[in-house]
């Protein structure tokens, strides 16, 4: 399995807060801030590396709120049965989205880590 570090994620459950995380970034560190948060989605560029503003997630998240990490891979479906044999616990199957394929690995106290690949 050859996974990539690719950027983190933090998910909200309002595109309130989102923003507020965003002006944060922005008027507080001084970081550059693409896209809308208050439209449920951001990105902060941090030198190197990406921080993703998310309103959500396409699997629960419950309690509201946590840290989405990013991992490239080039296999996605066989890196998630690579995943599952070491006791992952796989919260969305490998899905194809307007992005490649995904899928959702859930960690303990909240982490979401995406594999994908474009």
């Amino acid at each position: 399995m050859t996974l990539r570090f690719d950027h983190v994620g933090l998910l909200t459950d309002s595109r309130d807060k989102n923003q507020e995380i965003a002006e944060f970034f922005s008027a507080v560190l001084g970081l550059e801030i693409s896209g809308d948060a208050a439209e449920g989605y951001a990105e902060v560029k941090a030198g190197a590396t990406t921080i993703a503003l998310h309103t959500g997630a396409m699997t629960d998240f419950t309690p509201h709120g946590g840290t989405l990490l990013h991992f490239t891979s080039d296999d996605v479906r066989a890196d998630i049965e690579e995943i599952r044999r070491h006791g992952g616990t796989v919260v969305l199957e490998p899905t194809e989205t307007d992005w490649g394929t995904s899928a959702y690995v859930r960690g303990p106290h909240g982490i979401l880590v995406e594999i994908y690949s474009s």
